[in-house]
Formats: C-alpha cells, sequence, structure tokens
C-alpha cells in the first residue's frame, strides 16, 4: 500500500498537473501544430524538422527566457548554417578533412558554449550541431549543401516564429507583469536579508549558515535578469539598478557574517557596544514593516542614516572617552573602548551596505526613471571544464566517422548529425553524464513510442485533422514532462525524437524499413555520446567538489599575491556560484555533516578573500607606516601560500599563528599611536584580521585540500 501511494505521488505532474504545466503542454502542442502545417502547405522537403524545432525552444520559465532562447538559437543557426558552406567549399574532395573539420568545429563550440553563461552556450551549441546537421545531410550530394542549409534554417526558425506567436497570445501585459515580478524577487532578497542580519544580531549561529543558501539565490536571480530586461525593453536601466541590489545584499550578507564572528570574539571584552543593539534591532523591523506595505523608504532612509550617524559618533567619543571610576587598569580598558569601536565600525559598515541596497531598490521600482547607470559583474571562466568538453566531443565525433568510413552504412550521415547533436548539447550541463543518459532515455522512449504509432495508428489514419487530435496525448505528457525538473532531460529528448520518428510529410507514412534505420541510427547516437561521457574524463562528484575547492583556495592566494585587485563584489561573485555548484553535489539526506563542512568552508573563504582585499588596498596605497605594512606584508605572503597538507605544525597552522601574533602586537600599537587616522586604520586592520584568523582556524578541514578524511566521507 505504501508503494503504491508513492508511486501515484510521483505520477501527480502527469494525472494531476499544475495549471503552468497544462498551458505550456497547450501552447507547445499548438506551436508545433502551426510549424508542421506551414511547412506542409509550403511543401518543404522535411517538414518534421519545423515541429522538432518547436520542441527545441520550448521554455516552461519565463517569457524572458524563451525570448532569449530563440534569438541566441537564431544566432547559432545562422553561424552553423555560414560554417558549414566554408567548409564544404573548402574540403569538397578530401573526405578526411571534410570530417576532421565537423569534429574540430563541434569541439571548439563545445568549448565556447562551456565559457558563457545562460543561452549564449546554446547559441554556440546551436551553431555545432546545425552546421553538422547541413553537412551531414548533404554529404552525398555536396552540390546541394546551399539549398540544404537554407531548408534546415528555415526550419528552426519557422518552428522558433510559431513558438512565440502562440506565447505572445497566453502573455498579455508582458511588461506590468515583468516589472512586478522582478520587484518582488527583489524585494524578497532584501526581505531575507534583513531577516538574517537580524538573526546574527542576536547571535544566531544557524543564520550564518543559512546564508549561504540566500547567497545561491541571489546568483539565480542575478541570472534571471537578462530575461527580465528583455521584457523590459525599452524601459531604462532597471536592470542594471537590480543587479547592484543583488550585489549589495550579497555583500550585506558577507559583512553581517564577519560581524557575527567579531561578536563571538570580543563580546565579552567591550564597554557599552550592546546598547546599540536593540536599537538596530527596532530599526530593522521597523524597515521590514516599511518594505511590505509599499510605502516610500524616504524617511526609512533618514532613520538609516541617523543610526550610521549614532554609530560613527561614538567611534569619535571612544577616543576621548575617559574613566570615571577605575575598575579597570588602563590597559585593559583602552582594550575594550578598542573593542567597542571595531565594532561600532563593522555595525556602521553593515547600515551603509544596507543603505545602498534600498536606494538601489528604490530607483528599480520607479517606472519612469531613465538613467544611464550601468551596473555588471564579471565572471570567471572554467576553463579546464571546457577543454574537457571540447576533447570529449573532438574524440566521440572522429570514432564516430571512423565507424562510419569503415561499415559504410547508409545511415551513416544520420547517426553523425545526431551524434554531433548530443555531444554539443550535453556540454552546456554541469553534469554531463546523468543529461547524457536522460538524452539516451529519451531516444529510446521516443523510438518505442513512435514505432507504436507507425506501425499500429498512422496506418488507420487517412488525414491530419484527426492525426494530430491522436498526438495530443503523447505530445501532452512529453509537454507536462518537461515541467518536472526531475523528467526534462528525458521529457525533452522525448518530444524532440518523436516528431523525428513519426516522419511527417505529404508523400505518405515513413515505412517500416526507414523507421528501423532510422531509430538505429538514433539509438547509437545515443549509445556512442553515453559511452564518450563515460570513458573520456567521467563525473564523479567527489572530485569535482575537491577541484571546486581548490579552485577557491587558488583564488584566495591569488588575492593575496596579484598584482591587480578585483573588485569585492566580482569576489563575492566568484565564490558564490562555486557554492552553488558545491551545493548541487551534495545530498543533504545523506551526510548532513559534510554539508556543514562545505557550506562554512565557502563562507569562510568569501570573508577571508573580502578582508584580504581589505588588507591589500592599505599596504598598495601605504595608509600606514613602514612597520605595520610590513607586518600586513607577512601575513599575505603567508596566505598566498599556506596548503595545510599536514595536520598541526602545517603551514595552516603557522598562518593562523601568525595572524594571531599580528593581532596583538597592533593591539599593543593602537594603544601609543598618536596619529588619529592611523589608530582608525589599525582597528580595521585588527578587525580584518580576526576575522581571517577565526574563519582560517575553524574551517582547517575544508582548507586542507590534501586531506582525504573528508572526500572520503
Amino acid at each position: 500500500m505504501v508503494v503504491g501511494r508513492s508511486t501515484l505521488e510521483s505520477l501527480r505532474w502527469l494525472y494531476a498537473p499544475q495549471k503552468v504545466a497544462i498551458i505550456f503542454a497547450f501552447r507547445t502542442i499548438l506551436a508545433s501544430y502551426i510549424a508542421l502545417l506551414v511547412a506542409l502547405w509550403m511543401e518543404l522537403d522535411s517538414p518534421r524538422w519545423a515541429m522538432m524545432a518547436v520542441w527545441i525552444v520550448a521554455q516552461n520559465t519565463s517569457r524572458g527566457e524563451v525570448l532569449s532562447k530563440a534569438y541566441w538559437i537564431i544566432f547559432g543557426n545562422i553561424t552553423g548554417v555560414i560554417v558549414s558552406l566554408c567548409i564544404v567549399a573548402a574540403f569538397p574532395q578530401q573526405p578526411f578533412l571534410f570530417e576532421l573539420s565537423i569534429a574540430f568545429w563541434v569541439a571548439f563550440c563545445c568549448w565556447v558554449s562551456s565559457c558563457t553563461r545562460n543561452f549564449r552556450a546554446l547559441g554556440m551549441v546551436m551553431a555545432g550541431y546545425s552546421c553538422a546537421i547541413i553537412l551531414f545531410s548533404s554529404v552525398n550530394d555536396p552540390n546541394e549543401t546551399f539549398m540544404m542549409a537554407m531548408s534546415r534554417g528555415s526550419y528552426f526558425i519557422l518552428g522558433i516564429l510559431a513558438e512565440n506567436f502562440t506565447a505572445r497570445i497566453f502573455d498579455l501585459n508582458l511588461h506590468h507583469h515583468a516589472h512586478k515580478k522582478l520587484n518582488d524577487d527583489l524585494q524578497t532578497a532584501v526581505e531575507e536579508s534583513i531577516k538574517s542580519v537580524t538573526k546574527m544580531l542576536d547571535g544566531n549561529d544557524w543564520a550564518v549558515a543559512q546564508s549561504d543558501r540566500l547567497l545561491s539565490s541571489i546568483i539565480n536571480l542575478n541570472n534571471n535578469i537578462e530575461f527580465r530586461e528583455r521584457e523590459l525593453k525599452g524601459t531604462g536601466h532597471r536592470g542594471d539598478h537590480a543587479r547592484a541590489v543583488l550585489a549589495s545584499v550579497s555583500g550585506l550578507l558577507v559583512k553581517a557574517s564577519g560581524f557575527s564572528i567579531l561578536m563571538k570574539q570580543i563580546q565579552n571584552q567591550n564597554l557599552n557596544f550592546h546598547h546599540i543593539i536593540p536599537l538596530t534591532k527596532i530599526y530593522l523591523t521597523e524597515l521590514l514593516l516599511a518594505l511590505r506595505s509599499g510605502e516610500p523608504l524616504e524617511y526609512t532612509l533618514k532613520a538609516l542614516n541617523s543610526l550610521r550617524w549614532e554609530c560613527r559618533q561614538r567611534i569619535a567619543d571612544s577616543f576621548y572617552k575617559t574613566l570615571g571610576e577605575k575598575q579597570f587598569s588602563n590597559e585593559e580598558f583602552a582594550t575594550k573602548l578598542l573593542n567597542d569601536r571595531i565594532l561600532y565600525q563593522s555595525l556602521r559598515e553593515i547600515l551603509a551596505e544596507l543603505e545602498v541596497a534600498l536606494r538601489e531598490l528604490e530607483k528599480s521600482r520607479d517606472i519612469t526613471l531613465h538613467d544611464h547607470f550601468k551596473f555588471d559583474t564579471k565572471h570567471a571562466f572554467d576553463f579546464k571544464r571546457a577543454w574537457r568538453n571540447a576533447i570529449r566531443a573532438f574524440v566521440a565525433i572522429s570514432v564516430g566517422c571512423i565507424a562510419w568510413e569503415v561499415t559504410g552504412w547508409d545511415r551513416g550521415p544520420l547517426f553523425l548529425a545526431f551524434l554531433c547533436m548530443g555531444c554539443a548539447r550535453f556540454c552546456i550541463f554541469e553534469n554531463a553524464t546523468l543529461a547524457c543518459m536522460g538524452w539516451f532515455k529519451g531516444a529510446c522512449l521516443a523510438i518505442l513510442v513512435g514505432g507504436f504509432f507507425n506501425f499500429l495508428i498512422l496506418p488507420t489514419i487517412s488525414n491530419f485533422e484527426i492525426l494530430f487530435v491522436i498526438l495530443i496525448v503523447p505530445l501532452a505528457v512529453g509537454g507536462l514532462a518537461m515541467c518536472v525538473p526531475k523528467y526534462a532531460p528525458i521529457a525533452s529528448t522525448y518530444a524532440f525524437f518523436f516528431c523525428y520518428i513519426l516522419g511527417f510529410s505529404n508523400d505518405g507514412r515513413v515505412d517500416e524499413l526507414s523507421y528501423f534505420n532510422n531509430s538505429l541510427a538514433v539509438l547509437m547516437s545515443g549509445v556512442f555520446a553515453l559511452a564518450s561521457y563515460r570513458l573520456f574524463f567521467p563525473y564523479r562528484a567527489r572530485r569535482l567538489r575537491r577541484q571546486m575547492r581548490e579552485k577557491l583556495l587558488q583564488g584566495m592566494h591569488h588575492l593575496a599575491e596579484t598584482a591587480t585587485l578585483p573588485l569585492a563584489r566580482e569576489w563575492i561573485s566568484f565564490v558564490s556560484e562555486s557554492l552553488v555548484v558545491l551545493m548541487r553535489q551534495l545530498n543533504e539526506d545523506r551526510n548532513t555533516t559534510l554539508i556543514q563542512t562545505y557550506r562554512h568552508g565557502s563562507m569562510a573563504v568569501m570573508l577571508i578573500g573580502i578582508h584580504i582585499i581589505r588588507l591589500r588596498s592599505m599596504v598598495d596605497f601605504d595608509i600606514m607606516s613602514k612597520d605595520i605594512n610590513d607586518v600586513l606584508r607577512v601575513v599575505l605572503r603567508r596566505i598566498s601560500v599556506f596548503d595545510g597538507r599536514r595536520a598541526k605544525y602545517a603551514p595552516h597552522a603557522r598562518t593562523v599563528m601568525i595572524a594571531h601574533r599580528a593581532i596583538a602586537k597592533f593591539r599593543q600599537r593602537e594603544l601609543y599611536e598618536k596619529n588619529l587616522a592611523v589608530r582608525i586604520e589599525i582597528s580595521a586592520a585588527i578587525s580584518s584580521l580576526i576575522i581571517i584568523a577565526y574563519a582560517l582556524d575553524k574551517n582547517a578541514s575544508f582548507l586542507r585540500i590534501k586531506n582525504r578524511h573528508l572526500l572520503a566521507k
């Protein structure tokens, strides 16, 4: 009985689909029928490609994503057409160079797509396999390459236009909904960050652990802003203001995490800092109420500035504070005053970051604002992954070409075309092996269902009206399954190949021999692609996690020694993206200890990097005297070389020890420094060193890349 209930629950997407899934399936089926009818009316040579193009561009997400996907598919298609004509013109009588150039081009497209983001990657993928489809479809008659290029290119454009036409019917008042969705997402991000900061002020350790989840959602939202901009085209620079909001929210969370560390380390060694915590919490509560009610932020920002000035005033007062009743020694009292200044300054930085986020949020809300504001963040490229994808594609296609040359199979060009398509598409997935398996399962399912219709249904049908009614069932199942993330890779492949297996045309239906040959070509392309991704650089979650940890550690070393410093928001973006990848590799139900280790470790690397940038700025701009800069250079040099291969007395442990010595030295120096500006900078340096030392010490197992014990969990 339990098994039956779980099975029914897993099939809920089929017998009780959501409204969004029903609309998506209906409009995609309608678009595919329109594309097919137009292709049949124009008497094109292979109308099924128009129907297949609809399922390629179909996307059960925002309208902006569909528009972006369609744009880049058209761009990739045109690029593929141009390259196909160049290749066939360059090697008309050299089959070896002809096949080698196709393999090289597809591998190059895989390399570029692995270094790009969003649907730009899909555009390069399209450039690779559209070129291969055109060339292998006309390999028996190179004189027909131009007509084949125009034909295949027309099919994809026709399919995209049909899909966009039907989608427009369901997307009324697109600008208004896009603007509302963007504002709601930004406000949610700001509200959740304020809640996290409030919990951190209470000393809630779990809030620090949870902030990385919010950072992950911010990264995903930041990627989606590009699609919102397409929906809001011609309505100002709200996308840039939205990116600025998210960057400030990320900075707010990171600074709040550092503040919570300072609270832990020196909470019992300060004088009166605890008095401002209730005021800050009251303000944050009132701010949340103001955001939820939609009130203008003018008065809220004034209250925020008052709180910031209160922190600044107390910092200034602490420099001239005198002792009334001396219960402590002068040195102990001065130490506590210094700790107060450190905490006040850290809180003031949090409030300053919050003010930036609120001002940018207000600008992104203003629909009448047409300024020239620009905001962008650089993204790091994973060249190692790009080279692996390129090598896998090149080897798989080359081996496939050799197999075709040896066997002389008449469906060899079709097999190679789909092999190039699969190898190109897999490179845009993080887990290419899983995507490849989904592709293979979807192809097998399409062959079985297509065979059922070819042998039992199509022979009994004499007109397209009845056929379209009958095909609603298999296509609707595919459309509904595409709305389920678990089944989306299988469903998209199934819908694409199902349209191909049926072989729509004006001349008649596909005969049995053609069905088996076409099905075998589809099946073998999946087998070859799956084998290539299993044999060459196979996916292993443990190895990927290790590589991401090495990447984070190398980035931290690079910060401490590089000549040019990145912006703080660029470092936060770099670590956050790596954190998103790491979290996708972990299963919370299997090992929660490992998950917490990776979460805290990634946040530690982010904090260390931010404060390395701060210390480097102090050293590079000669803000303080030479002796202080020399101590900071020693700490930075130690951070740039440690790897933590051994346990207690490793370079990692020595780095922590040197940081603590620097903190003690700076505390003594601050007591006797006469220059007020230098004292302020010394307190800032102490604050950064406290956070760096704590983060290094508490996350040693994550930072010791050579430690196999953690990886074996």
